[in-house]
C-alpha cells in the first residue's frame, strides 16, 4: 500500500513513542495500534477526534482544542504526515470523493 511506503520516516520509526503518555494510555484501552504504521496513526487520530468529548480531561488538554490544537499537536510531532498522506492517496484522485482535494490531471503543472 502506498500509504505505508516510506512510512518509517513519517511515523519516526514508532509513532507511539512520540505522543504523550496520557494519550498512549487512552489509545491502549480500545484497540491495538502498530507504532510503525501510517494507517494506524491516521486511525488513532480519527478515533480520538470522533470521540474527543469522551476523552479524559488530561488527554483533551494534551491534544488541545479541535481543530486547531488537535492538528497542531499531530503536525508538530509528525511534520511529514499530511503531505505524505496527500501524495499516497493521489492514486485515488479520480474517485469523486477525493475530487475536492486534487487538481484534475490537465490542471497540474
Amino acid at each position: 500500500m502506498r500509504l505505508e511506503t516510506a512510512g518509517r520516516a513519517v511515523v519516526r520509526t514508532n509513532w507511539r513513542m512520540h505522543i504523550s503518555v496520557p494519550l498512549q494510555t487512552d489509545l491502549r484501552k480500545f484497540r491495538t495500534y502498530k507504532g510503525n504504521s501510517v494507517r494506524d496513526l491516521l486511525r488513532a487520530m480519527r478515533n480520538k477526534k470522533h470521540h474527543y468529548h469522551e476523552l479524559p480531561a488530561e488527554v483533551q488538554e494534551t491534544l488541545g482544542e479541535v481543530p486547531e490544537g488537535f492538528v497542531s499537536y499531530f503536525t508538530s510531532r509528525f511534520p511529514r504526515l499530511l503531505l505524505h498522506t496527500h501524495n499516497a492517496l493521489g492514486t485515488c484522485s479520480h474517485e469523486r470523493l477525493f475530487h475536492p482535494y486534487y487538481l484534475p490531471p490537465s490542471s497540474k503543472q
